[in-house]
């Protein structure tokens, strides 16, 4: 098809789908739903409370009378044409004081009503055909659904037929969202929320189109009701003392808002709390409400109380008694053989249990005689799960007779075990910007509960080859120029594996992670290197929220072989040559990873990293004679790294509303080489720039210091640093449907420990610390649920490198500023 006959075509394809009927063939009354033109809010001021005989009153929020009248006053006037001048001439006629009292007021309904208006907008938001990224008032402008609904819902033709059932859309009618119910629900919402007068009115808006039309929404919250007096009676002593021991963590306060979803928080907090404190049968809807709105207006007085007729089971606490445990290797299998191990009986088949007695001992924190307790109940559960050994895994209690008096849970564990084989195998392909492409694979067996103890054992062989696709400076182009082939063997278990230390004493989660790798690497006309590497990792969670990481490993990077030419760049390039010749890196690290629950507004996120190289070993050669800080010591007769890293980052992140957020990021880091070796190996230095770091940069452009590399294919290898300083600050907001919007601001820049005559302006002192590169920008992302599609457009700044501008923003060119990042997940 000739490009004449597309560009005649296309228009016409685009002017068809656009301007073809979506409504023709509606069926008689109904109206095509096109979204949600608005939704408007109002609220009402609470009343000021008279006062009382020798007892002096603000209202709920500290706002006098005047303040009070005059927003009520703002408020009846709402839906009135003057609006805006009635309001300016009441905000004019407040004092200082008032003025502050009722911004400080509003600002607070505004919080307040911020979860109550999500969970509103949530019910009557109701996404239309064609919605633009799931958004409930914007819609896509073709409508090629409805456009085949309409033209052949009566076609009788095969034809016809065909078309219907593979491209239709059924249209979404005014009927079918019915809004009188959506209202009755959202004002429902509103009383959950303690908003009792809240009411809320639609209507539908006609478009030209008459078979069309929009719905607006009306929300008047009225006054919120607040808790006043809260108290908690007819509980049995035993019961009404845990409550009171734990009352500073009650959902319910007084002055909150009343919410009935702080209402049923705070049933299953007692609930909870005293399951863990043996109540095994307590339940939240033994618990009950009493409130009285009439004592004092706008206020709430609350009760809590048990209810009528609980069984009294759940009124005592229970103590463990028999564990017994049933292990199936396949769901509905009949067991045959029993083995007593202490106090627990065992089912299983085969010649040997699945999963070893003492496995199971160890993941459990339920003992006889101990009381029953919520919380070592999920403990044990979530230990269990972490095996990764089962498909199927409950634990349930029962009373080891039916008496009365009967206060002894045996405890039942019924599994299966999962399939012990996985297999994957993943093949991709690579482009590269040097004209390099090839495909590459990967194969990895693992086999689960490999030794009968939770234990896995996984092995992988993955292996790449590139070839040139254009002529090359000989003149020709060989089949296979490069290839990597490589291969992992790893061993992980459930626990601690090492002999010093007592596993009664680490009744924790931990897991402990050993691997072997070998990668052969060849680039061809270049040089062939080979790479072992050998790591064990401790990996422990003494709290939910913390956790730790010893990790020990062994690198050796070994060149085979090298060609003329390669040597050549190697000696134009000294940073190159020392991050390419053999080293060996015997490391130590240890992290800490600090993550906030989920249940916290604001979230903070912290890490610690401390690594350190060579440092043992320099230790066993001063014992035997050599000096700690004697330069060139070896080992297999290669050179060892020797350094101490040090990195720390936080992460935190301040919701201001259901629809904006602001996140931050900082990131520290510094290494110091010494005695062995003056230079860290390459893959230990710090850059700056790209997708994660400072948008306005392209990953390792900038630094170190103020120096600025020469053009060329390797100057990428120059700007890497010893320390490093970088801070984040972004915007975020929810644009519609799954599409989220940021503005962001970043800074930072690597610096040497060392002067370096090569790389003038780099070493880290106070003249160069104000020497940082700074970019701005804006971003969407697209929330897929399982992913984040990111795409940033970074703007360059302010560059720490002398160029062709003077004054703060001194990029060259403004098109050299911008830089487009595509990228999966958020920064940070």
């Amino acid at each position: 098809m000739s490009k004449r006959l597309i560009y005649f075509v296309l228009p016409l394809l685009l002017f068809g789908l656009f301007s073809c009927s979506t409504t023709k063939n509606l069926p008689e009354g109904e109206q095509l739903y096109t979204g949600v033109k608005r939704i408007r809010y109002s609220t009402d001021m609470p009343k000021k409370p008279k006062k009382r005989k020798n007892r002096a009153r603000t209202d709920s929020v500290g706002v006098i009378t005047s303040v009070a009248n005059a927003v009520k006053a703002v408020d009846a006037a709402l839906e009135g044409r003057t609006y805006a001048m009635r309001r300016r001439e009441m905000i004019d006629s407040m004092s200082k004081q008032e003025l502050k009292e009722y911004k400080e007021y509003l600002s607070a309904q505004r919080k307040e009503f911020a979860t109550a208006k999500e969970e509103v907008d949530a019910v009557l938001n109701y996404a239309p055909n064609d919605a633009f990224m799931g958004s409930a008032s914007m819609r896509s402008p073709i409508h090629a659904g409805l456009w085949a609904y309409n033209s052949f819902v009566n076609d009788s033709t095969k034809f016809g037929k065909w078309m219907f059932k593979t491209f239709s859309t059924q249209p979404i009618y005014i009927s079918t969202v019915t809004p009188e119910t959506r209202v009755k629900v959202a004002a429902n919402t509103l009383r959950n929320y303690g908003y009792f007068n809240g009411k809320v009115n639609y209507r539908i808006v006609q478009q030209k189109n008459p078979k069309k039309a929009k719905i607006s929404y009306y929300v008047r919250t009225g006054e919120l009701y607040r808790l006043d007096s809260i108290e908690y009676e007819k509980f049995t002593p035993e019961v009404d003392s845990l409550i009171k021991a734990t009352k500073n963590r009650s959902k319910l306060k007084k002055g909150d808002g009343f919410s009935v979803v702080n209402l049923n928080s705070e049933r299953t907090r007692i609930s909870d709390h005293l399951r863990r404190r043996g109540y095994y049968y307590y339940s939240p809807s033994f618990i009950t409400y009493e409130a009285d709105t009439f004592q004092r207006h706008g206020f709430v007085q609350l009760r809590v109380k048990p209810t009528e007729n609980i069984p009294p089971q759940a009124m005592r606490p229970w103590r463990i008694g028999n564990a017994h445990f049933d292990i199936r290797n396949e769901a509905g299998e009949i067991l045959t053989k029993e083995e007593t191990f202490r106090d627990a009986t065992f089912r299983y088949n085969g010649k040997k249990m699945p999963l070893n007695p003492g496995v199971w001992r160890h993941s459990i924190y339920l003992r006889k005689g101990d009381r029953y307790s919520l919380m070592r109940e999920q403990l044990s559960l979530q230990k269990l799960n972490e095996l990764g050994v089962f498909s199927m895994l409950e634990m349930n209690f029962i009373p080891t007779d039916t008496t009365d008096t009967c206060q002894t849970l045996d405890m039942y564990v019924n599994a299966v075990m999962d399939k012990l084989y996985d297999r994957s195998l993943e093949m991709n392909a690579t482009i590269k910007s040097n004209s390099q492409i090839g495909p590459g694979f990967s194969y990895s067996l693992s086999k689960r509960n490999a030794f009968g103890g939770g234990e896995k054992v996984a092995f992988k062989i993955f292996g790449s080859y590139e070839w040139q696709t254009k002529i090359g400076s000989k003149g020709s182009n060989s089949l296979l120029n490069s290839y990597e082939l490589g291969t992992n063997l790893s061993f992980e278990f459930p626990r601690f594996v090492m002999p010093i230390l007592n596993r009664k004493f680490l009744r924790f989660p931990a897991t402990t992670t050993f691997d072997f790798q070998v990668d052969w690497l060849n680039r061809s006309g270049f040089y062939q290197m080979l790479t072992y590497s050998l790591g064990a990792n401790y990996a422990w969670w003494k709290k939910r929220t913390l956790k730790h990481e010893l990790d020990f490993r062994m690198d050796f990077d070994k060149r085979l072989s090298s060609t003329t030419s390669f040597d050549s760049i190697l000696q134009a390039n000294p940073i190159l040559d020392v991050s390419m010749r053999d080293h060996f890196v015997p490391s130590i690290s240890y992290t800490a990873t600090y993550n906030a629950s989920r249940k916290h507004r604001n979230p903070l996120w912290l890490q610690f990293t401390i690594k350190e190289s060579g440092n043992l070993m320099s230790c066993a050669y001063a014992a035997a004679g050599k000096k700690f800080s004697e330069p060139d010591k070896r080992l297999f007769n290669n050179p060892f790294a020797q350094f101490v890293k040090l990195t720390g980052e936080a992460h935190h992140s301040v919701k201001i509303n259901n629809n904006l957020k602001l996140a931050s990021r900082f990131f520290g880091g510094v290494i110091f080489n010494y005695g062995n070796t003056l230079r860290a190996p390459y893959a230990e230095l710090f850059y700056v720039g790209g997708a994660n770091s400072v948008r306005g940069f392209v990953i390792r452009s900038v630094g170190p210091g103020g120096f600025k590399t020469a053009e060329s294919k390797y100057s990428y290898v120059d700007q890497t640093g010893d320390v490093k300083l970088e801070a984040n600050l972004e915007l975020r907001s929810h644009l519609f449907g799954s599409l989220h919007g940021a503005v962001f601001l970043d800074a930072g820049n690597v610096w040497l420990t060392r002067t370096d005559e090569s790389r003038p302006d780099s070493k880290f002192n106070l003249k160069n610390l104000g020497k940082i590169a700074v970019g701005t920008g804006v971003g969407l992302r697209y929330d897929l649920e399982f992913l984040i599609l990111r795409l940033d457009l970074g703007v360059a700044l302010h560059a720490p490198y002398k160029t062709s501008k003077s004054g703060w923003f001194n990029i060259d060119k403004f098109k050299d500023a911008m830089t487009l990042h595509f990228a999966i997940g958020y920064p940070f």
